[in-house]
Parts: C-alpha cells; sequence; structure tokens
C-alpha cells in the first residue's frame, strides 16, 4: 500500500492529531492558502540564478491570485547548497531551484538534464525536454530515484571556460592545473591530466583568493564578474566546453505534487515556463555588457584553447558521457533519447548557425 504522507497528515490533523502533524514541514494551510518553502543552491542576489526563483515564486502567487505564497531561503540558510534535492525530496521543503548537476554525486546521469559537456545549447536543450521526450524521462527517473517533480527552469546559454592565473598555450600547460570544476566536466578534466575539484559557487573566490585552486569555472561574463573573479585570474579562456549551457531546474516534492488539484499544477508549470522565458533573456543581455567592462575597465585578456586542449576534451568527453550512459536502466534510456537528438542538432547548427555566426564575425570586424 502506497501512502502519500503530506495527504495522510493532512487528513490525520482533521481527525485531531494536529500536533503531530504540525511538527511536519508540509505546506501551510490556511483558509484554503498554501505557503509553500523553497530552498536554492544559491545565495541570495546572486545574478542570473537566484532572480529565477524569485520570478517562479512570483508568477506561482500572481498566477494563484496569491492563494499560493513561496518563501525562498538561500543555500544555508536551511540546507546546503548541494542537500536541497535530499530536503525536498524527503518533505523537509517543498521547493527548491538548482543545477542537475548538483545531482552527480548522488545520480550522475542527472546532467543529462542540466548540462553535457560539448552538448546542447539553451534553444537545444528546451526543444529536447519539450519536444524530444526529455521531460517525461526526467519526470520517470526523478519520481522513480529521488521523489521529485522537476521543470526545466533557466539556461545560462554557452558558458565560458573558466578563469587561469597562468596561460594555457597547449596542452602540458592545462595538464596538473588544479581547477574548480563541477559534475561530469570535472571526471573529463582529471582523466585529460587537471585536477578538478567541486567547491559550491560561494566559497570559489576565497579559494581563488587563498591559491588553494589555480583557476575556476563557474558561468559566465555576469556572474564572474560579480563574483571578482578577474581580481586574481587575469586570463578568461574560451570555449565554454563544459557547459554549452547550464540549465537549472524547479523541483517540487513529488507527493506535494500529488496533492495539488489540476489547476495547481497548471500554475507550478506556467509559472516554471514564465521565469525560464525571462531567464533565458537575462543571460544574454547582461553577459554581453559584463564581458565589455571586463575587457574595456579591468583589462582581462579573453582568449581560445589551443586546439590540442579543445580536441582532448571533446574525445575525453565523448568517452565519459558514453560510459555514463550505461551506469543504470534511466541512464541508457536518457543517453539514448540526448544523442539522438544532440546529433541532429549538431548537423543543423553547423549548416545553419555556423554560417551565421561566422557572417556576423566578418561583419563586425569590417565596422557594418
Amino acid at each position: 500500500m502506497t501512502i502519500n504522507r503530506r495527504t495522510f497528515f493532512r487528513n490525520s490533523a482533521a481527525a485531531g492529531f494536529g500536533a503531530t502533524a504540525a511538527t511536519l514541514a508540509t505546506p501551510a494551510l490556511a483558509q484554503g492558502k498554501r505557503q509553500l518553502t523553497m530552498v536554492m543552491a544559491w545565495p541570495h542576489n546572486f545574478p542570473g540564478l537566484a532572480s529565477i526563483a524569485y520570478n517562479w515564486a512570483k508568477a506561482v502567487e500572481e498566477l494563484s491570485d496569491g492563494n499560493i505564497t513561496v518563501k525562498v531561503n538561500a543555500a544555508g540558510e536551511l540546507v546546503g547548497a548541494f542537500e536541497v534535492f535530499d530536503a525536498v525530496g524527503q518533505g523537509t521543503a517543498d521547493a527548491y531551484h538548482a543545477s542537475p548537476m548538483f545531482l552527480a554525486g548522488k545520480w550522475q546521469a542527472a546532467t543529462f538534464f542540466g548540462l553535457v559537456p560539448f552538448g546542447l545549447n539553451a534553444m537545444e536543450h528546451c526543444a529536447w525536454m519539450y519536444f524530444g521526450g526529455g521531460q517525461d524521462l526526467q519526470d520517470k527517473a526523478y519520481r522513480e530515484l529521488l521523489n521529485l517533480k522537476a521543470f526545466p527552469c533557466g539556461h545560462t546559454g554557452t558558458q565560458m571556460a573558466g578563469w587561469f592565473t597562468k596561460e594555457i598555450n597547449n596542452l602540458e600547460d592545462f595538464q596538473g592545473i588544479k581547477m574548480r570544476s563541477s559534475g561530469i566536466a570535472g571526471e573529463v578534466m582529471r582523466r585529460v591530466g587537471a585536477s578538478a575539484v567541486m567547491i559550491p559557487p560561494q566559497e570559489i573566490f576565497t579559494s581563488l583568493q587563498s591559491g588553494a585552486i589555480d583557476a575556476t569555472e563557474l558561468c559566465c561574463a555576469w556572474l564572474d564578474s560579480a563574483n571578482g573573479f578577474h581580481q586574481y585570474a587575469k586570463y578568461y579562456y574560451t570555449p565554454g566546453w563544459q557547459e554549452v549551457n547550464s540549465a537549472g531546474e524547479i523541483g517540487l516534492n513529488a507527493d506535494l505534487w500529488d496533492d495539488l488539484s489540476a489547476h495547481e499544477k497548471l500554475i507550478m508549470d506556467h509559472a516554471a515556463r514564465s521565469a525560464n522565458s525571462i531567464n533565458i533573456g537575462e543571460w544574454p543581455y547582461y553577459n554581453a555588457k559584463a564581458m565589455n567592462t571586463l575587457r574595456t575597465e579591468h583589462k582581462v585578456d579573453v582568449r581560445g584553447y589551443p586546439d590540442d586542449v579543445v580536441l582532448a576534451l571533446a574525445k575525453t568527453s565523448q568517452e565519459v558521457v558514453a560510459e555514463l550512459a550505461n551506469s543504470d536502466a534511466h541512464a541508457a534510456e536518457i543517453y539514448a533519447s540526448w544523442k539522438a537528438y544532440r546529433d541532429e542538432a549538431i548537423q543543423y547548427s553547423a549548416l545553419v548557425d555556423y554560417p551565421m555566426y561566422r557572417a556576423r564575425k566578418l561583419a563586425f570586424e569590417a565596422g557594418a
């Protein structure tokens, strides 16, 4: 027999067991209203990331005419950045915003829903999730493994390779670097010869400042400049092979999701789509402005990885992703769907997007 924990305790309270129910982290219910507790993997005011959670919370309240409110908590206030999934799955909190890559230590195949080295860009990821079966595959795996219901919410777009305190002129320079990285990209870097360490976003600056790491990747010009990495690392490398795009997600406890009415479920879904679309426009706008400031005011040296570094990372990424596909039945099913679309998307991009970007570069250099 399967017991819906939230429904059970709400019914128990009605039967006179209110004291027991009150001790649990169920959504506050008063006069038909719900107050949800949300945890996120970021500090408050973290550019481009914390805003997603707040925009979702705002949309939920507005779409529900104030009947559902959301209290947003930053990383460390209720649980740590890497603990939000367990907190929501177990019912300690009701909702979260985080990156699926933070699940790597628990279930590495979750990375397909967030980022894959040399993978899908932001628009392609949305295409796969909404039209290519990605959402259905995530629903199935998250419910069975994590007791979660998640929605794609937040896309950084193409990121930078990272900040370095010294030049990278060849693969040998790259090998031996101690660099903050995360998820599957960290494993790729280790196999190529670099030393990858996982550090929560809020601890990167002090680690770079102290010399505990030689380099770091976090995101893009907007978020990176707000964190001040340019103060201790002069070289800013591209391309962001490890995160062609980084997709975030809004997740709910699966029992809570089951307990919602059909209308309330639509509210959660549409609020996530709204916050997602806002964020897709947010990143390119502020990234362009931040990059200009980094180059003109802070004299940051933006460079491209040497070809031998890119090729080594690409070949190793292919090996690691293929191995990940064999890790369990969910991973195999997800990988088959993801790769089928990824191969089509790359072919299309090579025929259509690459020529357009090359034309834009030529036009820009000519002053047109």
